[in-house]
């Protein structure tokens, strides 16, 4: 079969999948969409990059945002200023992504030498596509990033200047991903320069290089934050590398025994639970492998395969718990083996089939998202006049609007100040609340029941304007899937006497 068939098959998909992705209700967006989108969707709209309420805030007040690194964020903005900023904006732009990160994963397919097993994997991509999209998080942006640092590093004569430059890139875009880039670009080095003399300070010094220019490049970018905001960088440092016990790097998380009460208690259902497990399986199905081929491998496969482990050894000692980053690796590490296969043939097979099996362990979530999206299309239909009824009745359109579920896309095109509570505690700002969205997206209370408002706020001071339209549950052939309801609409509450005056002027 042709390159260029595969390639035609791609595009074919991927205007079906886009096509379908409008027609149907939009994804839903939970907490993440406040970190990796809210401050695009403002720059775009009011030319301020900057969010509210994010993780250890003290206020209400929007800041520059500086919790992550900004490519996703921005990335956003540029989309939201040339395509409409409706319900459907995140679901798209997590499509393109996701389009993305799945033509790399084909690029790199269709570079192997030719054969049965290249051609499923080639048809897979193709034909899913969507499976390489990661909802509201920069991974599929991490992997886009990283495959190309990599990649470069991987060519004969590397160049080490060009590599610090992509490092510096994906660490804007995921500096996970980043952090593994590094560790694949200093074992490719070290496996191109190993047979060589003085091979190992040749090697030092490339790794040094890269480093010094990924240091250099990310200079400026933090001098401006510092500029505008000179708290940014701290509020990056804080959120970067102490998020909190569970998930981040932090003394508790150290400890034997929290390590593993963090992958036997993740905080994410059976299904994604599942899905995690099966992915950091993805690292031992590659040591049985090698195992096998022991004597038969040199150098040149032995650095890529040690940097596969290293990267899952950082996911899951680093970050224990968080499975996201171990599903990230389950695509790169396959993607990465396939551009280190271009020096040595012996990696496509193993590559190949671990790539396959990421995809195949990702399609339950795929396959219930379509199924989500479809019986919520009534629900969503219902619930579209929600906003502007909200709007129409605020005294001032400008009010903070806290929103308690995961119908982001669906309010923030008419809300500005559109909030979540989770991570503020100071309680004298919530009488800055000037209504509230609480839907019923993911409640799992008893069928028909009113949801309660957040407790962080005075029930007694809003006053019910609209209650949901409908509640509807996840279903399939008329049986239950979930004990949580999965339909748009919520109840709209306003505050009964006018909210506190407005916080000062965001920064410009």
């Amino acid at each position: 079969m042709k390159l260029s068939r595969f390639w035609l098959l791609f595009a074919a998909c991927s205007l079906a999948w886009l096509i379908l992705s409008v027609e149907l209700a939009p994804n839903m967006s939970a907490v993440d969409v406040f970190y990796f989108r809210d401050a695009g969707w403002n720059l775009a709209a009011s030319g301020h990059f900057e969010s509210a309420a994010l993780a250890r805030s003290h206020d209400l007040a929007p800041r520059l945002y500086s919790h992550y690194t900004p490519m996703m964020p921005l990335l956003f903005a540029g989309y939201a200023a040339v395509f409409p900023r409706n319900a459907y904006a995140g679901t798209i732009f997590n499509l393109l992504l996701g389009l993305g990160a799945a033509a790399i994963a084909l690029y790199w397919v269709l570079r192997q030498p030719g054969g049965k097993l290249r051609t499923v994997v080639a048809l897979a991509i193709a034909a899913l596509p969507v499976v390489f999209i990661t909802y509201d998080r920069p991974e599929a942006l991490g992997l886009i990033f990283a495959a190309i640092a990599i990649g470069v590093a991987a060519i004969p004569r590397p160049r080490p200047f060009a590599g610090g430059l992509l490092v510096a890139l994906t660490f804007l875009a995921h500096p996970f991903a980043a952090v593994i880039a590094a560790v694949w670009i200093a074992c490719l080095y070290l496996a191109y320069n190993w047979d060589k003399s003085g091979g190992r300070a040749v090697t030092l010094r490339q790794v040094a290089i890269t480093g010094v220019m990924a240091l250099v490049a990310l200079t400026p970018v933090a001098l401006l934050f510092y500029l505008l905001d000179p708290t940014s960088l701290q509020r990056f440092a804080t959120n970067a590398f102490v998020v909190n016990s569970d998930i981040g790097l932090t003394t508790r998380s150290n400890s034997a025994g929290n390590f593993v009460h963090n992958h036997l208690h993740l905080n994410t259902g059976p299904l994604q639970t599942t899905i995690y497990f099966l992915s950091l399986a993805s690292i031992l199905l590659l040591a049985v492998w090698t195992v096998a081929r022991r004597r038969d491998l040199r150098v040149a496969e032995w650095m890529p395969i040690a940097a596969g482990v290293l990267s899952m050894l950082c996911a899951v000692t680093l970050f224990p718990g968080h499975p996201h980053y171990v599903r990230f690796l389950a695509f790169l590490i396959p993607l990465a083996l396939l551009i280190a296969n271009s020096s040595s043939g012996r990696l496509a097979a193993p590559a190949f089939a671990l790539l396959l099996f990421a995809m195949v362990v990702n399609l339950p979530n795929l396959a219930i998202d379509l199924l989500q999206r479809i019986e919520q299309i009534p629900s969503f239909r219902t619930a579209q006049s929600q906003p502007s009824m909200l709007l129409s009745q605020m005294p001032d359109p400008n009010g903070i609007v806290v929103l308690n579920g995961d119908s982001y896309d669906l309010f923030k095109p008419k809300f500005r100040r559109l909030i979540e509570l989770a991570h503020v505690e100071d309680q004298e700002h919530y009488a800055k609340v000037a209504a509230v969205a609480n839907c019923y997206d993911a409640f799992h209370g008893p069928d028909n029941a009113v949801r309660p408002l957040p407790a962080k706020l005075d029930a007694s001071e809003f006053h019910l304007i609209e209650a949901a339209p409908t509640h509807m549950w996840l279903t399939l052939f008329g049986h239950r899937l979930m004990r949580a309801q999965w339909g748009y609409g919520c109840d709209l509450y306003l505050r009964n006497s006018p909210a506190q005056p407005k916080e000062p002027a965001p920064l410009r």
